[in-house]
């Protein structure tokens, strides 16, 4: 399983994901939590956290959430589905990521983003393919 550096690592290679700055707060089989600081690059007009920004790190850690399982060599995103439930004005956002069923080729994660005060702002359902 990988840690917290193999996930900075990894977002380091990505093209959008290397402008977030992130805290690893755990990293487990089947869940993965960070904080993420409210900076310019995320924001969008009204002062709020841009809902692509939002879809594209609960994604990415959706995704990593299928890394922490030994047998797992990488994943793609086969279907990404998000409810917005609140805008996210306040930071750090926490993302939090669940394993929901993992089976021999399709994994299904849930990740949540909080605010900075620990409401419940999105909730998404990812489905991704996996490579062992």
């Amino acid at each position: 399983m990988f840690d917290g550096e193999d996930l900075k690592k990894i977002f380091a290679m990505d093209g959008f994901l290397k402008n977030i700055e992130f805290e690893v707060s755990y990293i487990r089989e089947g869940s993965i939590e960070i904080s993420v600081p409210l900076r310019e690059n995320l924001m969008r007009i009204g002062n709020i956290m841009n809902g692509g920004a939002i879809m594209a790190i609960s994604d990415a850690v959706g995704g990593l959430t299928v890394l922490t399982y030994g047998s797992v060599l990488n994943q793609v995103t086969v279907n990404f589905s998000t409810e917005f439930i609140r805008p996210i004005g306040i930071g750090p956002v926490v993302f939090r990521s669940n394993m929901v069923r993992i089976g021999k080729n399709i994994a299904y994660v849930d990740v949540e983003a909080l605010d900075g005060k620990g409401d419940l702002c999105s909730k998404s359902m990812g489905t991704y393919y996996i490579y062992r």
